[in-house]
């Protein structure tokens, strides 16, 4: 109970985070700059695997980043010394909720910090690891894959959300062979409509929904990040049946239906949940075998409706079961106060959109002469990862 509750609550993170943001408003107004006693320093290293332990990396670019609900870019930059360091000395301005954090470049991908929370950052707060990169030899691992099947509202569809754990546990980082290659793809229910990536490690425009698959056209640093989407099932189409296609540490479905039904192999019923008055049967395997098949069904989920619901309000019915749920199975396995969960969350999700918006800053830069229409696309996500930024930043300042 306790695994499947951390994981639930540490998967849904950014939901949480974005769910309890409150909208931007024409009245916030950019804060008076701070004074000059407030001047920070960064200093650390750049550094890459090596045959017995990490070594530094001379000549690399680094740069200094803000990134704040007022504006947003590049501060500073400077090539790592012979020993692999750098240092920068500056002075934070603007909204004093602003994030800074530092990026270095190499091998054309840009590898991010965490954010520069303290006036004096140093040492391991401050190094970066950047990584090879490969096209080939490396199999991402699933190490979580976790599905909220929602109840019947009325309508002849039903809404899904999936969030998936991704862990690359190589040295090197994982390219696409070509720029439209995918470097992780699986495939979902024959018949999915309403596609829509939700927030996560795994930008939007990372992500497409092509013929049954949904592919991912970003590098997989090693690590972990959680790739998260929704689409929406015609209830005629039950029972599912979909391939694992991947052996999967934990397998998770929270069903709403009474009458659902889960199998899978390595998989069984749990104890059920009730949150806020909805009961979900849970079904948990772990180390589900790659060649295994997920079943869902919903007995009498064949005799469909007439009154078309519109899916907006399937997955946000959906994305408010998670909350829920993350919120009370955080109530029971954690001894973090829920605000101070909450504010953690949200610092977590400005972080992850701060680094998006200077990656994407990035690309957009590397580009000598670029189209009209990519340059439209970029103004157009750029301006939707700010306001969402702004969200987080409002969402974390309430929280404390």
């Amino acid at each position: 109970m306790r695994r499947c509750a951390v994981v639930l609550a540490w998967v849904m993170a950014p939901v949480i985070a974005a769910a309890q943001a409150k909208p931007a408003t024409a009245d916030s107004q950019p804060a008076a700059p701070t004074s000059a006693n407030d001047a920070r320093t960064v200093e650390g290293r750049v550094v890459r695997p090596g045959a017995d332990a990490f070594e530094p990396v001379s000549g690399t670019l680094v740069t200094l980043h803000r990134v704040g609900r007022d504006k947003a870019g590049p501060l500073d930059s400077v090539r790592t010394a012979v020993d692999g360091s750098y240092r920068f000395a500056y002075q934070p301005s603007g909204a004093p909720d602003a994030i800074y954090f530092v990026s270095a470049s190499y091998a054309g991908i840009a590898y991010f910090s965490s954010g520069l929370s303290q006036p004096d950052v140093s040492g391991q707060d401050a190094e970066i690891q950047v990584f090879d990169t490969t096209s080939s030899g490396i199999r991402l691992t699933v190490r979580g894959r976790h599905i909220i099947l929602a109840a019947a509202t009325g309508g002849t569809r039903r809404g899904l959300i999936e969030v998936f754990e991704i862990t690359n546990d190589s040295s090197r980082t994982l390219i696409g062979a070509t720029e439209k290659s995918a470097t992780f793809r699986v495939r979902i229910p024959p018949g999915a409509q309403d596609f829509k990536v939700a927030q996560g490690d795994v930008p939007a425009d990372a992500v497409s929904y092509v013929d049954g698959e949904v592919l991912v056209q970003m590098p997989f640093a090693p690590g972990l990040k959680r790739l998260s989407f929704s689409y929406s099932i015609e209830s005629d189409a039950f029972p599912l049946k979909v391939p694992v296609q991947f052996a999967t540490g934990v397998l998770e479905v929270l069903a709403e239906d009474p009458q659902a039904t889960v199998s899978a192999p390595r998989t069984s019923e749990t104890a059920p949940a009730s949150i806020d008055g909805r009961n979900f049967r849970r079904f948990l395997g772990n180390d589900v075998p790659a060649s295994g098949v997920l079943e869902m069904d919903l007995p009498g989920s064949g005799q469909a409706q007439k009154t078309r619901i519109v899916i907006s309000l399937v997955v946000a019915i959906a994305l408010a079961m998670l909350v829920s749920l993350a919120r009370a199975f955080g109530r029971r396995t954690t001894m973090r106060t829920p605000a101070l969960a909450s504010a953690a969350a949200a610092d977590r999700e400005a972080e992850r959109l701060a680094r998006q918006i200077a990656d994407l800053d990035t690309k957009f830069e590397r580009a000598r002469e670029p189209e009209d229409s990519v340059r439209s696309a970029y103004e157009s996500e750029r301006m939707r990862l700010k306001n969402a930024l702004t969200n987080a930043l409002i969402s974390r300042d309430a929280s404390r």
